[in-house]
């Protein structure tokens, strides 16, 4: 029986699907367009007719797997339970970013990849700036936290323990760090009575 060719949509998924396993099993430096057109069983023409470079098709595969997606905002009634939720939704997916990260990572520094580690972050690890701002609106809104709010390395301070973790470790976080990030770092310092004091 002949495949049934594949056009447009159907062919792209299979590219990046097959792009994203070639990144997974061999890491950037195995990540060429032979190796992904062969596992996508297609020619290298499809490729190069989409995306002009490895790194472009790179962005596209992370879009495609929602790494790039905007990270959801819980509203639980707890500034508490928010923060854990989104904290596990990034862990959810932590294991591949972190490992993603660092082979990415050595590309950078060997000049195959011009996205700054900074970027890097954000396209593996997801923005969680909107989300955790909003996070802490919820909470002066309920009264939880004062109204001036906290300052911008608090807001973010339990997102960038996890992503230290997850990048450190290279797998997922345990529930019981997370909880202690959350209990024993952030929540004491985003509502340590001293700071309304001083206000």
């Amino acid at each position: 029986m002949t495949a049934t060719r594949r056009r447009g949509a159907a062919l792209e998924d299979a590219i990046l699907d097959a792009g994203w396993e070639q990144l997974i099993e061999m890491g950037y430096p195995g990540f060429t367009f032979e190796a992904i057109a062969e596992r996508a069983k297609t020619g290298k023409a499809a490729l190069y007719r989409r995306w002009p470079d490895k790194e472009s098709l790179l962005l596209a595969i992370l879009a495609h797997h929602d790494f790039t997606a905007p990270a959801e905002i819980p509203d639980t009634g707890s500034l508490r339970e928010d923060i854990l939720t989104l904290l596990r939704s990034v862990n959810r997916r932590g294991e591949h970013a972190a490992a993603l990260f660092s082979t990415i990572l050595s590309a950078y520094f060997d000049n195959e990849i011009t996205l700054t580690p900074a970027q890097l972050r954000t396209q593996l690890f997801g923005n969680q700036s909107r989300a955790l701002t909003e996070i802490v609106q919820h909470a002066i809104s309920r009264g939880e936290l004062p109204p001036e709010g906290l300052p911008p390395h608090i807001v973010s301070l339990a997102s960038d323990l996890l992503r230290h973790e997850l990048i450190m470790n290279l797998s997922r976080v345990s529930e019981e760090t997370i909880i202690t990030v959350v209990d024993t770092v952030f929540l004491p310092l985003a509502t340590d009575p001293r700071r309304r004091k001083r206000g």
